[in-house]
């Protein structure tokens, strides 16, 4: 993969792959709302998952005290060091207790 990559760029990112749990935090107006799992109906959560209806169930999941303040620790605080206004979504992966942050929708 790195090798045909290559053939497009002189550079390239390699991530760890993370086998987790996705949850969403939608945020408005630097308020957190509460946390969304996102379970695909497929494999993978793919292009068709994430905006063909019926791809994925999006609902409230309650995580654990601990866990929660920090997924909302690292949202707020990923909202504000990117300066997003009103609304945001900041995805994360939840592996073992330990949420990683993996983008930001605006």
């Amino acid at each position: 993969a790195v090798l045909e990559a290559l053939k497009y760029d002189t550079e390239v990112m390699i991530e760890e792959y993370i086998k987790g749990d996705e949850i969403t935090c939608p945020i408005i107006d630097g308020k957190m709302l509460p946390v969304l799992a996102i379970k695909p109906k497929g494999k993978f959560f793919d292009i068709a998952s994430k905006y063909e209806d019926g791809g994925a169930d999006e609902f409230i999941v309650e995580l654990n005290e601990d866990l929660h303040k920090e997924v909302e620790k690292m949202a707020l605080e990923t909202y504000k060091l990117l300066k997003c206004d009103v609304y945001a979504r900041v995805d994360m992966l939840v592996k073992d207790n330990i949420p990683y942050v993996l983008e930001v929708n605006t």
